[in-house]
């Protein structure tokens, strides 16, 4: 299902061991057009359901069927086997991988799920693009969340859900302006711990979010 991108860009999908739609991730595949599929450990069973073709596998694969994946290595899909007691997730590793590859975009899908304590460390990775200038994104069929350390704007037809909360991901944001959002902020300083930036809406059709200093987690959501 790899599909060509448009000209120099490179879209990445690392498709992990969290709370996988299935239904959500094809929709993706057909939206995105992802050049590169990177399966992280257990992530492979979500490949292997949905008849892809990943370009890299990697993980300890602790919780990986054999069958399954032998299936991969009879495709010669190259296959990356690492210790199970090791200094980084899965996820981790396959995220460094992504960006040793010079992408313009990498999706994380299986990020989330009912281990809060693997949520929070995938967000920490955002980091890693983020100091590299590259766009990395966790998405599932509820949340989009992505970190920015520059002023942007958000449109409302791209949209993932109603609802754009804004948390300090530095320890604060000096300087936030918020326009076209139903509640508008004129240049205050947030700070790590605070919620003001919760559940917030637009109300234009696009909604600028300018800063002066820090880093912003942007959570794009739906109930």
């Amino acid at each position: 299902m790899n599909k060509p991108t448009q000209l120099n860009e490179k879209k990445i999908l690392i498709i992990t061991g969290g709370y996988v739609d299935e239904e959500f991730v094809k929709s993706l595949l057909l939206q995105e057009e992802y050049s590169i599929i990177i399966a992280a450990d257990r992530g492979l069973l979500t490949v292997d359901r949905l008849k892809l073709e990943p370009d890299y596998i990697l993980g300890d694969f602790d919780s990986v069927p054999r069958g399954v994946l032998l299936k991969y290595k009879d495709k010669a899909i190259p296959i990356e086997t690492f210790p199970t007691m090791k200094d980084k997730t899965d996820t981790h590793i396959a995220f460094e991988k992504a960006l040793e590859l010079n992408p313009s975009l990498v999706d994380l899908v299986g990020a989330t799920g009912t281990r809060l304590d693997h949520t929070l460390s995938n967000m920490d990775l955002l980091m890693l693009a983020l100091d590299k200038g590259v766009c990395a994104r966790i998405l599932d069929s509820n949340n989009k969340i992505y970190l920015k350390r520059k002023s942007f704007i958000v449109n409302k037809r791209d949209q993932h859900g109603d609802f754009i909360s804004l948390l300090s991901f530095s320890l604060q944001v000096k300087g936030l302006r918020l326009e076209g959002f139903k509640y508008p902020l004129d240049g205050i300083t947030l700070k790590a711990g605070s919620s003001l930036g919760v559940s917030n809406e637009l109300i234009s059709e696009e909604g600028r979010v300018e800063f002066d200093e820090g880093i912003l987690a942007v959570f794009e959501t739906r109930d």
